[in-house]
């Protein structure tokens, strides 16, 4: 047991310095953070390609490997649901975890997408716009799965239960509810490309990424402080249990 919460420590490290290196690269190297204009010509996109693509290339390497960062969380996230549940029903545990890992999958393909616009600037420009815009609308329009997870972490915290040293206390049952509804305006950036809604947009980009670093940082202050705790618990019950065969 105590080595299972100690590798549950590595797995949130593993989040936070796979998340921190997506972050500085997405700004960086790939210079996609915030987005750039949705109003941009081919010719535009095209230019931005041909002048970085050295940067944006690197870039995709990196991200694109260190993108699954959401998946160490998630497993640890399921390890403490599972805590709240039934040991032959998890089913808010299953759907959370399926959740959290498929939405690794968006986290990866952007990058990759990328990289492939740049991986051959001199080819036609309307085809590095098209890649260019993939990357971007799939980044900015993909919290759908997402939402499994939250659902499913807003049902743990919200029924009442006696689970000692929880990380899901009720209050943050309430703003994970709130931070779903806060990310799903950037499935509208499809509709246009102007305004609070465009991929660059108040309410489709700076909204949920505002609300999704809230909730990271909360999550993973809550996940250390409770496994912490856990660790104390069973350490001490070793101690004891150690003390009583002598």
């Amino acid at each position: 047991m105590l080595i299972a919460l100690r590798s549950q420590k590595v797995l949130l490290w593993w989040t936070f310095i796979g998340g921190g290196i997506y972050g500085s690269v997405h700004f960086f190297l790939l210079r996609m953070f915030p987005p750039p204009s949705a109003q941009w010509t081919t010719d535009q996109i095209a230019q931005f390609y041909t002048d970085h693509s050295t940067q944006v290339l690197i870039g995709a390497v990196v991200m694109s490997w260190t993108a699954p960062f959401v998946l160490p969380l998630t497993i640890v996230l399921a390890m403490q649901m599972l805590r709240h549940e039934p040991a032959r029903a998890p089913v808010w545990t299953s759907v959370g975890a399926a959740g959290g890992a498929l939405m690794s999958i968006f986290m990866v393909l952007p990058p990759i997408i990328w990289g492939a616009a740049a991986f051959k600037p001199d080819r036609a420009a309307e085809v590095t716009a098209a890649l260019h815009e993939l990357g971007l609308l799939v980044f900015i329009t993909t919290t759908q799965y997402f939402i499994f997870l939250w659902v499913a972490l807003a049902v743990i915290c919200l029924v009442p239960n006696t689970v000692v040293h929880s990380p899901f206390p009720r209050w943050f049952g309430y703003l994970t509810v709130w931070s779903a509804l806060g990310t799903e305006a950037g499935a509208v950036a499809f509709l246009t490309r102007t305004g609070p809604f465009a991929w660059n947009g108040l309410l489709a980009f700076w909204l949920p990424t505002i609300v999704l670093g809230v909730w990271f940082t909360v999550v993973a202050r809550l996940l250390l402080n409770a496994i912490d705790a856990q660790i104390d618990d069973e350490q001490r019950s070793l101690t004891t249990t150690a003390a009583a065969t002598v």
